[in-house]
């Protein structure tokens, strides 16, 4: 029974827009580190 009420969460559509929005999270948290490290090197750069 337990199971069951695992499977019936795993496959609603509350799961989908949970996982949308954890992979854009991700997305964007990977996309400012790369901006943060692009601003670094291009600071460096400058001064040097």
């Amino acid at each position: 029974m337990a199971l069951s009420n695992l499977v019936d969460l795993l496959n609603s559509p509350f799961m989908d827009e949970f996982l949308i929005w954890s992979v854009a999270a991700l997305a964007g948290t990977i996309g400012l580190v790369a901006l943060v490290n692009a601003l670094d090197i291009v600071l460096d750069a400058e001064t040097n």
